[in-house]
């Protein structure tokens, strides 16, 4: 979910945080935070962990001109242990009218913005049962756009639910905590057939099974039969213009566009290019989860978007909007975060993904451009982690900079560090083995390191739960005909990390154009590599495609400098069978180091030169690279 600037304080403060940001997407991100504000700081309920909720049918009747709601909502349940009373959230200034089990009324309490239930008898644990809830009121506006009724147009009426992350509670009796999806839905909506001469239409979630009118009270009937979470329930009544675009695997899905009639126009242009972003996610992550139903694109007048389980809301069609919220589906909905600290799983991952369709549709340099700009944004403060240490702030938690920005670069490095093989399959298991589930920061790491055999828990210490990040000195030096030493020194913004450990790409370039690309996994301060281009090299760059983040990195290149005297040191036998004796002339040697010609260590000496095992090395040629206090000295070795 996405989100609008929402003061002129927020505006000046997020200008100086980051003003490369693109204006649009900064808005969708403090429209997402205002949609949190103050309801963050709700505990979860102390009895709604010990029911699991398999059905919900929901009985709306909204006035379109007025914040009235009557309702009635079915809840099929099963105990997770004997009950004699179960709660729901739901807002004090709403009114239950009567709570219905059995045919029987029973007792209950509103405090608290909880709705508190008397059993009649203790039901047992594993039986499945049901209560029925009838209210109605006036919903309580808090400013945070939970339920709006608003107008477009020459004035037509609109009424929008949206409901992240606390904001259902407002409109209907639910289950708000991340610990239950409802297994299966029914919305039903009863509203005017027309207004003001207007033919009103109401979508939701899941498929549209019937529509009937009676009276000019037209019922709308919409089933969806995927787990969902309660927050991506949701409405929306107007006058709406529908069109079609068939997607999937042998077009077996409908994307469904419902547009204000006055954008219908520019939404059918617009939406030209939404086919290719559902076609690369598919290709990427899988099957749309929710191919048995459809994917809903319905307009609202908020500024930005909300990933609603098969009926994203948009503000517009732009192709970077309706991406990111497509992705949802994928991340958000079909995996929901299981806590608000790991909303990155969500909103790095919607990120990203829809940085990637700048890469297939756009190309690398747009890719890289983008890169760099969110580089810019995460560098632009020192310190913030992108797992949420503190979920009462809801600035924390949709924090563009952290959960967004550097939650997708913690992707994109990831990606650089298993290669791209490893890392989409690892992405396609998470997706496959944990779909329609609540998930942990853990969870991915599990299947990223299960499909790369790689231990990412440095990794995952520096980049998700650690702050900042590095900054580089790194000098490139040739030691030889097409070999070079490259020295790496790092320096950390933030004191929760000492040193980042990364796979870092650098590419050697040639007179004729012929170029050299390597990645040099960087593990300790001071390291030295040995790289051999095959050619000599005219230019170095280091992060050529902006795919890591850093600050500004200092890189010092000396590519023209001759090997030191080899008068200075004498090195024998040559060839050398079993030991190798290095003698200096009253010049320190700090290192010796053995590499096969392309540069490969196999050795590593820092004491005792004038005695070097060379036993286990085999039979052939290899460089002998000696680091001193006057420079670096290189000499070539048979072993025999």
């Amino acid at each position: 979910m996405n989100k609008i600037l929402f003061s002129i304080i927020m505006f000046f403060s997020l200008q100086i945080q980051a003003q490369f940001v693109e204006k649009p997407f900064r808005h969708l991100v403090e429209k997402e935070r205002v949609a949190a504000l103050n309801r963050l700081l709700k505990q979860a309920l102390a009895d709604t962990g010990n029911y699991d909720i398999k059905f919900h049918r929901l009985t709306l009747n909204p006035s379109l001109t007025t914040r009235d709601l009557t309702g009635e909502v079915m809840t099929y349940f099963v105990p997770n242990q004997n009950m004699t009373t179960m709660e729901f959230d739901f807002n004090d200034q709403m009114t239950v009218d009567n709570v219905v089990w059995h045919n029987q009324n029973l007792t209950f309490l509103q405090q608290d913005n909880r709705l508190i239930i008397n059993l009649s008898q203790t039901l047992p644990a594993g039986s499945i049962d049901s209560v029925k809830i009838s209210y109605q009121g006036v919903v309580p506006d808090t400013g945070l756009s939970s339920y709006t009724v608003s107008t477009h147009g020459n004035n037509v009426p609109v009424v929008w639910t949206l409901s992240e992350p606390y904001g259902a509670r407002d409109w209907w009796p639910c289950k708000q905590d991340l610990n239950d999806k409802i297994d299966s839905v029914d919305v039903i909506i009863n509203y005017p057939q027309t207004v003001g001469g207007e033919t009103m239409t109401a979508v939701s979630n899941g498929l549209l099974t019937s529509e009937t009118v009676s009276n000019n009270t037209k019922t709308s009937v919409w089933k969806h039969r995927y787990p969902i979470a309660a927050y991506l329930i949701a409405f929306a009544v107007t006058n709406y213009d529908k069109f079609t675009i068939n997607a999937g695997i042998n077009q077996s899905f409908p994307i469904d566009n419902y547009v204000y009639p006055e954008n219908l126009s520019t939404a059918q242009t617009n939406t030209a290019s939404h086919l290719d972003v559902m076609n690369y996610f598919e290709n990427t992550f899988g099957a749309y989860p929710f191919n048995q139903e459809k994917y809903g694109q319905i307009q609202f007048g908020w500024g930005g978007g909300m990933e609603h389980q098969t009926a994203t809301f948009l503000v517009s069609y732009q192709r970077w909007l309706a991406a990111h919220e497509l992705a949802h589906q994928w991340f958000g909905d079909a995996l929901t975060c299981g806590s608000w600290h790991d909303i990155w799983l969500n909103e790095g991952f919607a990120t990203y993904s829809e940085a990637l369709t700048r890469e297939a549709l756009d190309g690398q340099a747009a890719f890289d451009s983008w890169k760099e700009n969110v580089t810019n944004d995460i560098t632009s403060m020192p310190g913030g982690s992108v797992y949420v240490q503190d979920t009462t702030d809801v600035w924390r938690i949709f924090n563009s900079r952290l959960s967004y920005h550097k939650g997708a670069m913690a992707l994109n490095m990831l990606r650089l560090k298993l290669t791209d093989t490893d890392f989409f399959q690892a992405i396609g298991n998470y997706v496959n083995n944990h779909k329609f589930q609540y998930v942990l920061t853990d969870d991915l790491r599990q299947e990223l390191e299960s499909q790369s055999g790689q231990n990412l828990t440095e990794f995952f210490n520096d980049w998700i739960y650690g702050e900042g990040y590095p900054t580089y000195n790194i000098t490139v030096t040739r030691i030889g005909s097409g070999l070079y030493d490259v020295l790496v020194n790092q320096t950390t913004s933030h004191t929760s990390v000492d040193f980042f450990e990364m796979t870092l790409p650098f590419k050697f370039t040639g007179n004729a154009g012929n170029t050299y690309e390597t990645i040099l996994d960087n593990t300790s301060n001071g390291q030295h590599f040995t790289v051999n281009t095959g050619f000599e090299a005219t230019n170095v760059e280091f992060d050529a495609h902006n795919d890591i983040v850093k600050g500004q990195t200092s890189l010092n290149t000396i590519l023209a400098v001759d090997i030191l005297n080899d008068t200075d040191i004498k090195m024998f036998p040559n060839p050398a069978q079993n030991f190798l004796n290095i003698y200096n002339n009253d010049i320190n040697i700090r290192k010796v180091t053995i590499l096969t010609p392309n540069g490969q260590e196999l050795l590593a000496v820092s004491q005792n030169f004038q005695r070097i095992d060379v036993n286990d090395l085999k039979k052939g040629l290899y460089i002998v690279k000696i680091e001193t206090d006057k420079g670096i000295y290189v000499k070539k070795m048979i072993k025999k």
